[in-house]
């Protein structure tokens, strides 16, 4: 029998509160059980889920709820026979989230001790963005037009909490999702096959790698130090990652995944291809990350100092699966600026300083030859 598992009978923190905010289908729901109360008494019941979505006991030290606190959460209305002697009963699943702020876990890019926007300003936010599930990408390119000007018209309107995590997040995500739409659809300027010189005292080695002819992902350089008001001058994606594969050589390059997970390379740059003037500019800023394996392991020593370590989330998911990670999978991460010239030509020149020794990194295109991203 499984321990973890919660089952009806299984005690589970909740709690009894009043609910100052409610979101309109809620409302509505309540109303056809005959609550019509502006503000009604309701329990809320903790229900944590682990990775096959079951239902587990609870097991956090922490308290669910505390007396006098104001919270935000986001909850299932439970069906008319699991309410308690008619009272309302709404179900979180995410506890680990909620209530917020007490819970900070919404606001992931906030520090520990930074200031958080008021729980106030998630539900107002919250209820403008929210819109229903679109069925189709047409609905969903629509949906996302009017989440944006609704976000932006809601951050003018709440300039100081526009500015607090976890509010400044949603904003972004609401106003970029719709350029990122179009960026990813447009073949990039720095898309094509690199040659990457390493150099050590005397010993130099070469490598390759092929990227994907259109972005894969969008890439936040310097983001932390954007404020919102910022963001809303100019509403473009900050930049873009590009993926790749490693090769001794050009021909050696794979074309596809395959079976067996090639050497990787992920080329992020803060090219913005639908901000004003980009074409003109000739330097960018850019991280290149890759697999050990994609370079000679007589270099892993010294890359392995640009090996960032796995986020708790990666570190628990390696865990569960009982799988450590190969080193030739650690991924080394180079900060490199790329010049292009008006020819077309790209390149980078960077010497890394590790220990005593220095590491010198040579990336240059030598021709627009690309894969054809695999996903959409």
């Amino acid at each position: 029998m499984d321990s973890l598992l919660a089952t009806p009978s299984t005690l589970m923190p909740a709690a009894r509160v009043r609910v100052l905010q409610l979101d309109s289908s809620t409302r509505v729901s309540l109303a056809a059980q005959g609550i019509n109360a502006s503000q009604p008494i309701v329990f809320i019941r903790a229900a944590p889920y682990r990775a096959d979505c079951k239902t587990i006991r609870w097991q956090d030290t922490a308290r669910f709820v505390v007396r006098g606190e104001i919270g935000y959460v986001r909850a299932t209305l439970a069906q008319r026979d699991e309410w308690i002697d008619g009272v309302p009963v709404l179900v979180i699943p995410d506890a680990w989230n909620y209530p917020y702020p007490r819970r900070r876990a919404l606001a992931l890019r906030a520090t520990p001790d930074a200031p958080l926007a008021p729980a106030e300003a998630i539900f107002s936010l919250s209820s403008v963005l929210d819109m229903p599930r679109p069925s189709s990408m047409a609905a969903r390119i629509t949906s996302d037009s009017v989440k944006r000007i609704r976000a932006i018209a809601w951050a003018n309107a709440n300039a100081r909490a526009a500015e607090l995590e976890p509010v400044r997040t949603m904003l972004r995500r609401a106003v970029l999702d719709p350029d990122w739409a179009v960026v990813a659809k447009v073949p990039s300027r720095i898309r094509g096959t690199y040659r990457v010189d390493v150099e050590r005292g005397r010993e130099r080695s070469t490598w390759f790698f092929r990227t994907d002819d259109r972005p894969g992902y969008p890439w936040n350089a310097g983001d932390s130090l954007q404020t919102t008001a910022a963001l809303l001058k100019s509403p473009h994606v900050l930049g873009y990652q590009l993926v790749g594969y490693a090769g001794d050589s050009r021909d050696s390059i794979p074309e596809t995944m395959g079976r067996v997970r090639p050497p990787m390379v992920w080329l992020a740059t803060t090219d913005r291809p639908t901000a004003p003037d980009n074409d003109a500019r000739r330097a960018l800023a850019a991280i290149l990350e890759f697999t050990l394996n994609a370079t000679p392991e007589k270099f892993w020593n010294d890359l392995e100092s640009f090996v960032l370590p796995l986020s708790v989330l990666d570190s628990t998911i390696m865990a569960r699966m009982n799988r450590p990670r190969p080193r030739g999978e650690k991924q080394a991460r180079i900060p490199i600026t790329l010049s292009l010239d008006a020819r077309g030509g790209i390149r980078a020149d960077t010497t890394l300083r590790v220990g005593t020794r220095t590491l010198r990194l040579i990336v240059e295109r030598v021709d627009t030859l690309s894969n054809k991203r695999s996903f959409e």
